[in-house]
């Protein structure tokens, strides 16, 4: 028994070793992936993946929503990225921000197509400014890309296409379908249901700035041009700002992104920015384009160059006044809203009559200026006593002013006046009681 009891610790230490050298030995670690929904700021901001990978690299970012927030503009090492629902903006707005540009700012924006209310072909200069007046005067215009197929009969459906081709007792038609012997039928329901969806063709980007070939992707079904290249046919150009291309990305059907050069500075047009947003940016090179146009500066995401609310410009441009302003109405309210005093606890040996509780109460209304309410039941018996005299106002007044030895105005102003001094309220009481008792 000894024995046994000096050999059992021993004992259970093996079996711990052995059982733990067991469930390593016949296990494996497996990670499981558990996806959630994304935060609710993720989803109202559409370049937070964007965002999030320059605040890696050091890079500090800020969302721009009103034109208060972006102007005055910050110094030329940070990047401005305006999203094309940027809101229209001034002849002087477009002036200080392409200044800047030219004193070494870098500026992204996408491009904005003409409305589909308005033809390409016979839209006037003004219509193509109005439209965007950042960069209609840089030379860059949008055009839609020509479809070859533009003037024909649009193709049906082919998924709708094939549905109706099931017959009418096929209850489940995908089920029917995967299931057919019809070796044709099946692989068309595979390609149509299982594929992935056609995606756009590539942009290669030329620079001579990198020597590896670039490719990025647009979701965009509008190209790019810049006045320079109407010079080789011929054509005066309508820019105003002397601007340059130095880089651009196309692909068949014409150019999505044209890089130009202005002063110290540089701008980068795209037709869209889908290519940073939450869904796109780990896509081919979107994520080097967007740190080599920015290099290490901080950027700025501009969603709206509008007026923001009058109240929101107030507090941004003056939010010491406001405060300044509200104290003194705080002041003001507490001067001039009545206030009890402190409650007193009653006293037992204490008993007034109904005289003083009444001469007490006229004494309030008195010292919080409701002189009027005083009046107010004795001006009423006076009237209608008044009235007795004459149908008319004036010549009603006029008698009992005969008959009570006064002056009309007197009586007018003991009747409608409000007394500002004692002595003043004491007349008035006694004219309206003679003329009230008057018979």
């Amino acid at each position: 028994m000894a024995s046994l009891r000096k050999w059992l610790p021993a004992l259970l230490a093996l079996l711990v070793l052995g059982g733990s050298a067991a469930y390593y030995a016949l296990t494996e670690p497996v990670t499981t992936v558990h996806r959630v929904a994304p935060d609710g700021s993720v989803l109202r901001d559409p370049f937070h993946a964007a965002q999030a990978w320059l605040n890696q690299r050091e890079q500090p970012t800020r969302r721009i929503l009103s034109a208060a927030a972006l102007f005055p503009l910050p110094d030329t090492d940070t990047t401005l990225i305006f999203d094309k629902q940027r809101g229209l903006m001034t002849r002087d707005q477009v002036e200080t921000l392409l200044n800047w540009v030219m004193a070494g700012g870098d500026l992204i924006v996408a491009a904005r197509p003409l409305p589909a209310s308005r033809d390409e072909d016979t839209a006037t200069e003004e219509q193509w400014r109005d439209n965007d007046p950042l960069l209609y005067p840089l030379g860059i215009t949008v055009w839609e890309i020509a479809d070859e197929d533009e003037f024909q009969e649009l193709e049906e459906d082919p998924l709708i296409a094939l549905l109706a081709m099931m017959p009418m007792f096929a209850g489940d038609p995908l089920q029917y379908c995967m299931a057919s012997d019809n070796e044709e039928l099946r692989a068309s329901c595979e390609s149509l249901l299982c594929d992935a969806p056609e995606q756009p063709e590539t942009l290669q980007l030329h620079t001579d700035d990198d020597a590896l070939a670039r490719h990025i992707q647009l979701y965009s079904d509008h190209e790019l041009w810049h006045d320079s290249w109407d010079e080789e046919d011929g054509f005066e150009p309508h820019r105003e700002w002397d601007t340059e291309v130095i880089a651009y990305a196309d692909n068949e059907f014409g150019s999505q992104l044209v890089q130009l050069s202005l002063g110290e500075g540089q701008i980068t047009v795209l037709t869209d920015l889908s290519l940073w947003d939450n869904d796109h940016i780990l896509y081919y090179d979107h994520a080097w384009l967007l740190g080599w146009l920015s290099g290490h500066d901080s950027v700025w995401f501009i969603r709206s160059v509008a007026m923001p609310p009058l109240l929101q410009w107030l507090w941004q441009r003056a939010a010491e006044l406001i405060l300044a302003l509200l104290l003194l109405l705080g002041l003001w309210l507490w001067l001039r809203i009545p206030r009890q005093g402190p409650l007193q606890p009653p006293r037992d040996d204490e008993h007034r009559d109904y005289l003083q509780h009444l001469h007490a109460s006229g004494y309030f209304q008195w010292r919080t200026e409701q002189q009027d309410a005083l009046l107010g039941a004795l001006r009423q018996q006076a009237n209608a006593r008044l009235r007795s005299y004459h149908n008319n106002d004036e010549k009603a007044l006029a008698m009992a002013a005969r008959d009570l030895n006064c002056p009309s105005r007197v009586l007018h102003s003991a009747l409608n006046d409000t007394p500002h001094s004692r002595e003043q309220l004491i007349e008035q009481v006694r004219l309206l009681q003679a003329l009230r008792s008057n018979t």
